[in-house]
């Protein structure tokens, strides 16, 4: 799954698009976190493959994606995912993202780039203030600790990027997690999504607190909480079966919103 495709091209840089799942299903856009790819959802997209069209787009420099010329920032990824929906027909879609991918999942949302059917947001953050904690983290990791961390996702990239330089990808990663203007998180504009949002949350998610995730939802009319218990930041990685209840309620209460 997701192994073939084809590129679009976002601005100044070739971005990897694949499909799979139900050919005339609904289609849902994956959009994934930082220093990941589109397969980090296919502990996930095994579960909804039967019932829907899923379209992962591998992110700028992630992935089999170009990295371009252009600064990293949540506005430039906002663009690049609405370059391609436009390009593909999608402005419409469902979109499913995790952490960066949700950050910028919150961005169409809220600035009418797309009108998406719904959105699930995963990990995610809507506003980083000075004092928040993952600011601490974001300043303190090296590329050289990512790399003992993470070793098969550094692995993966390395191997399927057309130009890989993970240094270089992570210090622009870095910086966009760090980023306080109007490029970087939605901040109050997500008081503007009027599509149903689903937040999804877990209990021992070390980047993204709980606080975060509830006020998140108190800023979108309508929004609601799944808040997973011993859950972790990539709570769809590690238990979607836990994740499915709800998140299938959630897409079957469409059906009933105009």
């Amino acid at each position: 799954m997701f192994n073939i495709g084809k590129t679009v091209i976002a601005g100044d840089a070739a971005l990897f698009v694949s499909a799979a799942g139900k050919a005339g299903g609904q289609p849902i856009i994956l959009l994934h976190g930082g220093l990941g790819s589109r397969d980090d959802f296919l502990p996930l997209a095994k579960h909804l493959a039967a019932d829907y069209r899923l379209i992962a787009i591998d992110s700028r420099g992630h992935g089999r994606s170009a990295l371009g010329d252009l600064p990293l920032t949540y506005r430039r990824l906002e663009q690049d995912a609405a370059a391609v929906l436009a390009e593909l027909g999608l402005t419409d879609a469902g979109i499913i993202g995790h952490s960066d991918g949700g950050i910028v999942a919150l961005r169409l949302a809220a600035s009418g780039a797309v009108r998406p059917r719904f959105v699930v947001a995963a990990g995610a953050h809507w506003q980083l203030p000075a004092d928040d904690p993952a600011r601490a983290i974001y300043q303190g990791i090296t590329v050289d600790e990512w790399r003992g961390m993470f070793p098969q996702q550094v692995q993966h990239y390395e191997a399927e990027n057309p130009a890989p330089d993970f240094a270089m990808l992570f210090g622009a990663t870095a910086a966009m997690w760090l980023g306080n203007d109007d490029n970087a998180y939605p901040g109050p504009a997500v008081r503007s999504i009027a599509c149903p949002l689903l937040v999804v949350h877990g209990d021992e998610d070390f980047l993204v607190s709980r606080r975060q995730a509830f006020e998140l939802v108190e800023q979108v009319e309508g929004a609601r909480l799944l808040n997973l218990p011993f859950a972790s930041h990539t709570v769809l990685e590690d238990c979607p079966e836990d994740v499915l209840p709800a998140l299938k309620s959630f897409l079957a209460s469409l059906s009933q919103v105009k």
